[in-house]
């Protein structure tokens, strides 16, 4: 009897223990600051590793362009006596054999263009990540802020639905006591129904911002987990002066890599010309040659070469090489112009966005939610209709999700502002081997 109720409480205590303990579909909440969620991302974030193998294989190229000609070494002999044991090579069978090498070695500076060229790519390719960086940042940023946005219309539109199911059970009284028709009635079900389905929606978005956030993150695996921590950053904005929007036109990441490849252009046009100048290979020979078979002869020759240009003298080479520089040059007054109109653009948007923001917020949402009240007692006293509650009711909801997106807006247009004028430049270091 005792085994049995030893049994029974070990079962009952296995089961509440599974039942309180997290499954999968029921994981804790990681919690992630706007700081963490950008430290995570310098370390994780997998447009970042690409940027990084591209460092990579520059600096492989580096060590190709550094390169010098390869020798040549042949060995050969003639004159072999087929009616003899080929594989007899120690018979007195009379031979001839060569030994020749051949080294080719460069005019015009090519190493010293191509090393050069080479190394302003691997500069453009550093800057090319420090850009990534910057983006990157910026990116995690505004994933941020959605998400706490999200969140905010979730937690706001629960809060809609609760008080909208509250009124509804008012009006169902009301209608009961007689003190209200059926279509008013029908107005309020579908004002309740409307607010459910906000939630729904709400919800949805708050899914699509963790997964876009934790894609940034490079952890997809528990991207539905993600919870933001901490508040807004400060309201306050503080506008670029002249001087420091031209040093971010011509310092920012992305405008130095263009300079940087605009040399590496300078270095191909240079090199193309170089082809012009003709390389010389010199050749020396070992060669033996038996006069008889106990008297061989030994010789040594040299012989110097180099190419005659009577078919191709690198016309095209030369005239494409321009075109890529020129190419270059005006991608590069491209970035700046790009440049220059974004950070105008930009700052436009911050002062509309804290003007909207400071608008609803002082004004628009008070004033709404003045109306709301005004209107509830009003409707409470039978006063005012249900179609004119409703709609202050709808008038108090529209004002405080546009606050929370004006919020949004304004933390957004300042982040896009300080991206936009970053200079900020990691150490050049040389990828790990």
């Amino acid at each position: 009897m005792w085994k049995s109720t030893v049994i029974r409480c070990s079962v009952l205590f296995i089961l509440a223990l599974w039942a309180v303990l997290p499954s999968n579909s029921q994981a804790y909440d990681i919690t992630v600051s706007l700081e963490e969620a950008e430290r995570l991302a310098l370390t994780r974030n997998r447009n970042l590793r690409f940027a990084q193998r591209n460092i990579e294989a520059a600096a492989a190229e580096t060590l190709n362009a550094a390169a010098f000609p390869n020798p040549t070494l042949a060995i050969s002999g003639d004159h072999l006596n087929l009616k003899s044991n080929p594989t007899a090579f120690g018979s007195r069978t009379p031979t001839e054999s060569q030994i020749r090498i051949d080294q080719t070695f460069e005019r015009g500076d090519k190493r010293a263009l191509r090393m050069a060229q080479a190394g302003s790519e691997l500069t453009a390719t550093r800057l090319d990540f420090d850009d990534t960086l910057r983006q990157t940042r910026l990116n995690v940023r505004n994933a941020w802020f959605e998400l706490k946005l999200a969140e905010h219309n979730v937690d706001l539109n629960s809060i809609i639905a609760s008080q909208a199911e509250g009124i509804l059970e008012l009006a169902r009284r009301r209608y009961q006591a007689g003190d209200l028709s059926g279509a008013d009635l029908g107005r309020f079900e579908a004002d309740a129904a409307r607010a459910q389905a906000g939630v729904r929606t709400a919800e949805s978005t708050l899914t699509r911002a963790r997964t876009a956030l934790g894609i940034l993150l490079a952890d997809e695996n528990h991207a539905l987990q993600l919870v933001t921590q901490g508040d807004w950053p400060e309201e306050k904005i503080k506008l670029p002066d002249t001087a420091t929007i031209t040093t971010a036109i011509s310092q920012r990441p992305d405008t130095l890599a263009a300079t940087a490849r605009v040399e590496a252009a300078r270095h191909h046009v240079g090199l193309a010309q170089a082809r012009r100048t003709r390389d010389v290979t010199v050749s020396l020979q070992y060669e033996r040659q038996p006069a008889d078979i106990t008297q061989p002869r030994n010789s040594l020759g040299f012989e110097v070469s180099i190419p005659l240009f009577l078919g191709n003298n690198f016309e095209g080479d030369i005239r494409r090489a321009h075109a890529e520089m020129a190419l270059a040059e005006d991608q590069l007054e491209a970035i700046r112009a790009r440049t220059q109109a974004e950070i105008n653009q930009l700052v436009d948007e911050l002062q509309r966005a804290s003007d909207r923001w400071h608008a609803l917020q002082e004004q628009a949402l008070p004033a709404a939610r003045r109306t709301a009240s005004a209107a509830e007692l009003a409707f409470s006293k039978g006063a005012i209709s249900a179609l004119e509650f409703l709609d202050a009711q709808r008038i108090l909801r529209a004002a405080e999700l546009d606050t929370l997106q004006a919020r949004s807006d304004l933390a957004q247009a300042h982040a896009a502002l300080d991206a936009a004028l970053e200079i900020t430049i990691s150490k050049e270091q040389e990828p790990a081997s």
